[in-house]
């Protein structure tokens, strides 16, 4: 299936520029040769971790990072000579390199794989998959530049990384948020996770709050109904909030969840309150087993007040548990 550039123009938020395949995509879409570089091998420490990428353009172009910013720029050349060349190139950088004058602060080497041949038909399948929410992998074949595209099921997902001459890069399903509940708290994390890119979906039922939400450009569920259709949508990369003040409700819901396969819950209250929660878990059937799923309270900064500060320590909290299980580098 082919895609129009229009489709695959990038926005500007901040997870959003960690993606480079839509910008690879429409720059070989609207006949741009491209390559896409990837990091398949490190010696030592270094910013960013195998798999990380660049897409590079004919004409020096470039989205996505491989360092610090001290090695994008010769990364780009080299990309540039590897497509004006048609041919595939494994470099090394930094500690035992053949570029002498390109030193790298942190004293590692990083191996990076230039590719100038990914069949557009493998990165229309990545595209898909990415905008479908599929996991999936790509393995290369590094001396012949044959490209494979797998979808994964596997949870928790594997780690993108070299095995002889063949490199995978894992792509997780984009990271996704459920919030459920009222109030400014609530406005506040989906606030934030609207500026930094993170897929967002609400419940709410006040009217006040599903009005704020509006100004967002969110559209809050509010029925009974829809709520347990949006948890059973919640899969292996989401999360989910609960931001309710009163908690009566809670337990059911929080039931509902820990059937799902998400990630992260979280839940808004102090210990006295998550203490009864449980206890009315337990009540229900739920394995005690299961209550360790649970981040309560939630947020990583303590007795947060403000709901910037409440939805700063949530989304801290939420993005650090989704490096753990691989869903964000």
């Amino acid at each position: 299936m082919s895609i129009s550039p229009k489709q695959v123009v990038p926005h500007l938020n901040l997870i959003d520029q960690d993606d480079v395949l839509p910008m690879l995509r429409f720059w070989q879409s609207s006949g741009m040769r491209v390559a896409l570089v990837t990091l398949v091998g490190v010696v030592g420490g270094a910013p960013r971790q195998p798999g990380a990428q660049m897409a590079v353009a004919e004409d020096g172009s470039y989205v996505g990072y491989l360092s610090g910013g001290c090695l994008e720029q010769a990364v780009a050349l080299e990309a540039r000579d590897v497509i004006a060349r048609a041919e595939n190139r494994l470099v090394r950088y930094g500690e035992g390199s053949p570029y002498l004058d390109i030193r790298l602060p942190c004293g590692s080497g990083l191996d990076l794989y230039f590719d100038q041949a990914l069949d557009a038909h493998v990165l229309d399948a990545m595209v898909l998959m990415r905008a479908g929410r599929q996991s999936f992998s790509v393995t290369t074949e590094l001396s012949s530049g044959v490209s494979i595209a797998q979808e994964l099921d596997d949870e928790p997902l594997p780690a993108s990384g070299r095995s002889g001459d063949a490199f995978t890069r894992v792509y997780p399903a984009p990271l996704r948020l459920a919030l459920i509940g009222n109030g400014p708290a609530l406005t506040g994390i989906a606030t934030l996770a609207r500026a930094t890119g993170v897929e967002t979906m609400v419940w709410s039922s006040e009217e006040a709050t599903r009005a704020q939400l509006d100004q967002l450009g969110l559209e809050a569920r509010k029925t009974p109904g829809e709520l347990p259709a949006m948890i059973e949508a919640l899969d292996y990369t989401s999360a989910t909030v609960l931001v309710f003040h009163d908690h009566d409700a809670e337990p059911e819901i929080l039931r509902q969840l820990l059937q799902r396969p998400c990630f992260y819950i979280g839940v808004l209250g102090n210990r006295a309150v998550h203490r009864a929660r449980l206890d009315a878990l337990g009540k229900m059937g739920v394995n005690p087993q299961e209550f360790a799923r649970i981040h309560a309270p939630v947020g990583s900064i303590p007795n947060a007040k403000s709901k910037t500060t409440f939805a700063f320590g949530v989304l801290t909290e939420m993005l650090a548990e989704a490096k753990l299980h691989n869903i964000i580098a």
